[in-house]
């Protein structure tokens, strides 16, 4: 009877070790198939957004060429809550991708301020060189990044802020002089609406709109695509094509989650992710192109600034950048970014 209790004991031993391994999702190499592994997708942009376009086919690209092991279900229009919640959810495994911006980003990892110098891209072309080289994917996939529990898949294209207002055309970025300006919580942005001689004004983003209805706040910034999307050219016809800032949006997943894929099925999901940066990128060239078109029928002003305005801001800003964080890390980060477009 203690021989039988013995090699039953032994048998129960390996299939829960089998069951652990198998459990974990996921496929390493040489072994035999497994139940798939169902990840979650927070995307904070409604479902016909060109971003939640690329979103779904990444995760249509993964479950095909995963076989069906790994299903990435996207919710999108913030349906798991706002984007710091759900990067906080992230760290502990509570969700396992998040579709976050780079502001939001500096919350855990500060570095990334260094992306969103104001007038630091000379062009578009030196803003992806910037991102998808050693230094924007080097803060992406991280020490800092590791530390958090993050793992950064792949940056998508947000496009650049620009200033907008509801006074008159701006011919020059100097015609901002005394206007109230509305801004995100930013040192950075603060001191350089205030060198530009206007009043800065920190409003949240859903009290954007009618503070420009009432005349509280004179102008604002944003994309081109979010300026149509939210309907802000209703309020402020007049939008300036100055590019201050070049934003990004990313793809973190969960470091935590990814120890429950295989290796062969976490280079599926790292490539896909890449693969839909490209696509991403052609939609939303075709979405500013669509807005700007549809802007102009709508007549509203749209006046690009002349190089010499350019060279203005970059005057003004560059002392903003050294200003903003002293570390040699950073330091050293931002006179590459300045190198990349020479």
């Amino acid at each position: 009877m203690g021989d039988t209790v013995k090699r039953m004991t032994a048998v129960w031993a390996v299939f829960l070790a089998v069951s652990l391994v198998w459990g974990c999702g996921g496929r390493k190499e040489g072994e035999g198939p497994s139940e798939a592994i169902t990840l979650t997708l927070a995307n904070n942009h409604p479902d016909d957004y060109c971003t939640t376009k690329a979103v779904e086919w990444f995760a249509d690209a993964v479950r095909e060429r995963t076989e069906g092991r790994v299903v990435i279900e996207v919710y999108n229009n913030g349906k798991l809550g706002d984007t710091v919640s759900c990067l906080e959810q992230m760290q502990y495994g509570g969700i396992d991708i998040v579709k976050a911006d780079v502001p939001t980003m500096t919350n855990f990892v500060t570095t990334f301020n260094v992306l969103q110098m104001p007038y630091i891209y000379q062009n578009t072309e030196h803003f992806w060189k910037v991102h998808g080289g050693e230094i924007g994917m080097g803060i992406l996939r991280g020490k800092a990044m590791e530390e958090k529990g993050m793992y950064g898949l792949t940056f998508y294209d947000a496009g650049t802020r620009c200033f907008y207002n509801s006074r008159k055309p701006m011919e020059s970025i100097k015609d901002m002089r005394g206007m109230r300006i509305r801004i995100q919580e930013s040192n950075l942005m603060m001191a350089m609406i205030t060198a530009l001689e206007a009043q800065p004004m920190v409003t949240t983003y859903g009290e954007v709109y009618q503070a420009l209805e009432s005349g509280a706040v004179d102008g604002a910034d944003n994309s081109i695509v979010n300026y149509l999307e939210q309907s802000f050219y209703k309020v402020a016809p007049y939008f300036l094509e100055d590019d201050h800032t070049y934003s990004a949006d990313l793809l973190v997943m969960s470091r935590q989650s990814r120890q429950n894929i295989g290796d062969e099925d976490l280079e599926v999901i790292d490539g896909a992710a890449l693969e839909s940066w490209e696509l991403q990128k052609k939609l939303w060239a075709e979405a500013e192109d669509e807005a700007r078109e549809k802007l102009k029928d709508m007549d509203v002003v749209i006046t690009r600034m002349s190089q010499e305005d350019f060279a203005y801001m970059y005057e003004i800003c560059l002392p903003l950048w050294y200003d903003y964080d002293h570390r040699d890390e950073v330091l050293d980060l931002l006179d590459r970014i300045v190198a990349a477009g020479r």
